[in-house]
């Protein structure tokens, strides 16, 4: 029974690792020719309809979604910068990014929302405990910051409650995921009160409180789309079917809150951020899941290369230099290991399942 648990999830891993998309043809046809509430209506409608993604299953989720590339044992916790290991991940919570008590929680009516793997990240149990249901804002007098982000008094303007500020590295991440779910679920019951806490406000356009919205789009225009976005936004795709058009399109923002609302979106106008060419396709393995053997291919010529495999506990399982593709696995013990090779000035990172 175990073996086949096992070879079921492994199957599973192989599919998610070597079938890697791109934007689907016509994936935001409707966008075309439309701008601000029509134009985040037109977003809403495209990126609607998901997979209901468990909760309780993240754990299985974030090995894929939020590793380090360097360390792809490690966690990439935005949230500080202590070293944790997935196998040992006590000190981490699962956090939703826009609290759930915004919109009612884990109730049947809202699932969809509760895992959405958009709004869900990887997070230090201590600074998630400060944050609570406090909304993103600069942040005055805290009342705890350990270095990358900290919770205290709001000194946003428009909003003088209390506070959430993440590292600038971020804070875009953090603004494009708000846009995401004030966008996805913009036909929820969000929760409203006269303090301005809920930062995302029931009903249509423009979905944020009127304080928000400069904040957010200054965190969205300091700190670009990244790389990480990129990839997690492919990987999250994979795994419930849809995508955060805000990463795809960083323009779309400016379009329907920002600077540029007064104009219609256009595709020839606004070229996305390149997942087509995702780089997660760099490296890939074969077969996947294997027994004896390996055989790698990445982009790039390169008469000899580095490689490592890991455990899931971070040790360097097996190592070496290599002039061929082909690496001899067959002392690892079956299980779920990470392989890296070193590429030009770049890692290049792909799961490994052993039989």
């Amino acid at each position: 029974m175990k073996l086949k648990i096992f070879y079921s999830f492994t199957l599973f891993l192989f599919f998610n690792l070597s079938i890697w998309g791109e934007i689907p043809s016509g994936y935001y046809a409707n966008l075309e020719g439309k701008k601000t509430a029509e134009l985040k209506t037109a977003a809403f409608n495209a990126i609607k309809v998901h997979l209901s993604l468990k909760y309780d299953d993240l754990w299985t989720y974030f090995p894929q979604t939020d590793f380090l590339p360097s360390k792809p044992t490690e966690i990439w916790d935005m949230y500080s910068n202590n070293v944790v290991y997935f196998t040992a991940h006590s000190s981490i919570d699962k956090e939703h990014c826009v609290p759930n008590s915004w919109w009612g929680g884990p109730t049947v009516d809202y699932e969809y929302a509760y895992g959405d793997l958009m709004n869900l990240y990887p997070a230090n149990n201590s600074i998630n405990r400060s944050k609570g249901n406090n909304p993103l804002s600069e942040v005055g007098a805290t009342t705890m910051d350990n270095g990358v982000s900290k919770s205290g008094t709001s000194i946003t303007v428009g909003y003088s409650g209390k506070g959430f500020e993440p590292a600038d590295e971020y804070k875009g991440d953090f603004a494009r995921t708000y846009f995401y779910m004030a966008t996805c679920y913009q036909n929820y019951n969000w929760l409203t009160d006269n303090t301005g806490q809920y930062e995302i406000t029931n009903g249509g356009y423009p979905s944020f409180q009127a304080w928000a919205i400069p904040l957010l789009l200054k965190w969205d225009r300091e700190d670009p789309v990244s790389q990480k976005e990129i990839n997690r936004n492919e990987t999250v795709y994979k795994l419930q079917q849809n995508r955060n058009p805000f990463i795809d399109y960083p323009q779309l923002v400016e379009y329907i809150w920002g600077n540029r609302k007064d104009s219609v979106w256009s595709f020839a106008a606004n070229n996305p951020t390149g997942i087509e060419q995702s780089v997660i396709r760099k490296l890939s393995v074969s077969p996947n899941p294997a027994k004896d053997y390996i055989k790698l291919k990445f982009e790039g010529n390169k008469n000899i290369y580095h490689y490592n495999i890991y455990s899931l506990n971070g040790s360097v399982v097996l190592s070496g230099d290599c002039s061929d593709h082909s690496i001899c696995i067959s002392k690892l013990k079956s299980g779920i290991y990470t392989c890296t090779i070193e590429s030009d000035s770049e890692k290049l990172v792909t799961r490994l399942a052993v039989l």
